[in-house]
């Protein structure tokens, strides 16, 4: 449930992605404009976020995780039905709401329900999830959207929500061994280690990096690269597709001891590597997007499992630590999505990319200096 709550609370945003030149042939919108869908996706789960933590810390996860799937089914209703640009925008808006809400739910399940020696493995799996939408995104979506219509792909989003909705019925929450009961009245102490803030800061300016790449690397592969709607779509899902055993493998390092400050340093630095790659593919060789593709997913598409663990181990506060950081990288979303849509619009793909390359680095660097603990002796 922890798999199917994530996956199902961003899969709208990565489907749009996917039928990028359907919506623009259908609602004749700009980069520019499409972006915008994605910006307002996340800019309303980025200020949503930080009550959704408290919520989750108030109600506990199992309640919180059925919220979010509620939302999700309810968000993709409206998108299948919308009938104009200003629609879409409704819908997207809708869908920021469990956007923002499904990392604090599914942070304070495990938080209060798994065993310390388990939560770096356990959270790789539920952090699956968003990669799993990437994935089915991917993969399913042009061909569903050839053969019905990508309206079709998203009542699917709306029936498998729903589905999965039910599907919580059959959870009870459990609480470990000295652990803070979930949704129990003590609550946080609301203090939280300036590490939090780093990493949040972090989270911010990948989610510059993702939001554009989310955006727009599919319309990267056919209008630079000359791939097919089809090849682009697998471009795009076979990030997802590496990232699912990275954030796994991350998951049992992050257990046995790996830092997290480390591990996140690594990941902003490969990013940027990747979106290097990725650039010399424009005028170059096509085999650069797929290496980029590649380390892209071990990079840009795992950091999250180590960023999510650091704010699970703030135990009685894990809600709140999640909202801060889902505040910071739906932020960055939000500017990443129009930002590079934009300059895509007035100076081509390779100023985007070379931004998002610095942003990464800046991310790794931000995240790499070590003044403090990484959680508070108290929780």
């Amino acid at each position: 449930m922890l798999l199917a709550t994530m996956a199902m609370s961003t899969l709208a945003f990565f489907t749009l992605a996917v039928v990028a030149s359907e919506l623009q042939d259908e609602f004749g919108i700009s980069k520019f404009e499409l972006g915008l869908l994605g910006a307002i996706n996340t800019l309303i789960g980025g200020a949503f976020a930080p009550k959704a933590g408290q919520l989750s810390d108030r109600i506990g996860g199992r309640n919180a995780m059925a919220a979010t799937l509620a939302l999700s089914g309810a968000s993709a209703v409206l998108i299948a039905l919308a009938q104009s640009y200003a629609m879409l925008l409704v819908g997207m808006a809708v869908a920021g709401l469990p956007q923002g809400f499904g990392n604090p739910a599914a942070n304070k399940a495990i938080a209060t329900g798994i065993n310390p020696t388990l939560r770096g493995i356990i959270t790789g799996v539920k952090q699956s999830g968003v990669q799993l939408a990437v994935f089915v995104s991917g993969f399913l979506m042009p061909w569903i959207s050839n053969e019905y219509g990508w309206r079709t792909g998203i009542w699917l989003v709306a029936g498998v929500s729903f589905a999965s909705l039910l599907g919580m019925g059959f959870v009870t929450e459990t609480t470990y061994p000295g652990e803070t009961p979930s949704g129990s009245r003590e609550g946080g102490n609301g203090r939280l280690p300036l590490f939090v803030t780093q990493v949040a800061i972090f989270g911010f300016l990948l989610g510059i990096v993702g939001g554009g790449l989310g955006r727009f690397l599919p319309l990267f592969a056919e209008e630079a690269v000359g791939f097919s709607p089809e090849a682009a779509g697998r471009v795009f899902g076979l990030q997802g597709l590496i990232a699912i055993p990275c954030r796994l493998i991350s998951g049992v390092a992050l257990d046995r001891g790996v830092p997290a400050r480390k591990m996140l340093v690594a990941m902003g630095v490969a990013g940027a590597v990747s979106i290097i790659m990725i650039l010399l593919a424009n005028g170059g060789s096509p085999n650069y997007l797929w290496i980029g593709t590649v380390v892209g997913g071990m990079s840009l598409g795992s950091w999250n499992t180590a960023a999510n663990l650091s704010m699970i181990r703030q135990k009685q506060n894990a809600g709140q630590a999640t909202g801060r950081l889902m505040l910071g990288f739906l932020i960055g979303l939000t500017v990443g999505g129009p930002a590079v849509g934009w300059s895509i619009d007035a100076f081509g793909y390779n100023p985007a990319w070379i931004a998002s390359a610095v942003l990464a680095l800046i991310g790794a660097a931000v995240v790499s200096v070590n003044r403090g603990p990484e959680t508070d002796s108290v929780t």
